[in-house]
Order: C-alpha cells, then sequence, then structure tokens
C-alpha cells in the first residue's frame, strides 16, 4: 500500500490525508444521524461536504495523471526512441491516482447514501 503511495506521485499523500479527514467527517455525520443528536439541516449540509469531497479527490486524481503524462511526454519528445516496455510501465504508474482517487469516490458516495437514506 505504501508502495502505491509513493509510486502515485506527490498528490496521493494530500488525497490520503483529505480521503481520512472525509471518512472522519462522514463518521460524525453517521454518529449523530443515528444517535438522533444534532441539527437535521446541519447534518445534511455536513454530508452534502462528504460527497464533495470525494468528487474533488477523484478530480484531483485526474489532474495528478493528467500532469504526470504530460511531462512523460516532454521526456519522451527530448529522449525520441523509448522501449514499449518502459511506455507500458508509466501508463501503469499514471493510472494509480485516479483509480486511487475512484476509490475513494465510491467510499464516499456509499457513506454519503448511508446517512442520506437515515436523513430523509
Amino acid at each position: 500500500m505504501v508502495e502505491l503511495l509513493t509510486s502515485g506521485g506527490v498528490f496521493m499523500w494530500p488525497m490520503t490525508i483529505i480521503g481520512l479527514l472525509m471518512m472522519a467527517l462522514s463518521a460524525k455525520v453517521l454518529m449523530d444521524t443515528f444517535s438522533g443528536s444534532g441539527e437535521n439541516s446541519l447534518l445534511k449540509k455536513r454530508n452534502a461536504v462528504v460527497l464533495q469531497l470525494g468528487v474533488f479527490l477523484y478530480f484531483v486524481g485526474i489532474l495528478s495523471q493528467a500532469l504526470g503524462l504530460m511531462q512523460a511526454f516532454q521526456v519522451i519528445q527530448q529522449i525520441g526512441d523509448i522501449s514499449p516496455a518502459l511506455l507500458i510501465g508509466g501508463l501503469r504508474v499514471s493510472m494509480i491516482s485516479p483509480a486511487y482517487g475512484l476509490i475513494l469516490l465510491i467510499i464516499s458516495l456509499i457513506l454519503w447514501s448511508i446517512a442520506r437514506y437515515k436523513l430523509t
């Protein structure tokens, strides 16, 4: 897991930290929702933030991939000839951060849906 975080680029650690904050906020919303404490409108707003953070993390992953691919294409242009294995390895690495962002988005969607169902 740590290998994926380090090989996924500089955006992976901030994505992880924001993802953990998203899950902590979701846990707070779910605890307040199921215990009946807290104002309903405030819980709905906090729950919306959970989903928005998930979407944000997915787009950060896509941005990370785009920046990494632009750097790789610049290096390939300067070098000229490159082996297909090296190219495929670079493409594999570029897919790590969007996949991680998508996983975080799916988690946020599941947590948001559970809280939304209970809040309505």
